[in-house]
């Protein structure tokens, strides 16, 4: 059981990373950023593609337990 929801909890957090790096990728189309508003966002993006690699090495780690 604990597999399971450990899972659960591993999917929810790597798909709320997606969720925040889409929304970074859209706040850049915006047409009228200012250069701070750009290098803030872009702070933020790097942030979360990094989460979304750590996220995915703990899937692999995870998936590779269960093998």
């Amino acid at each position: 059981m604990a597999s399971s929801r450990m899972q659960t909890v591993l999917f929810d957090e790597l798909e709320q990373e997606c969720l925040n790096t889409v929304r970074y990728i859209e706040a850049l189309k915006a047409t009228r950023l200012s250069k701070n508003q750009k290098e803030d966002i872009l702070g933020d993006l790097s942030a979360s593609i990094t989460h979304l690699r750590i996220k995915t090495e703990m899937f692999d780690k995870y998936f590779e337990e269960l093998s």
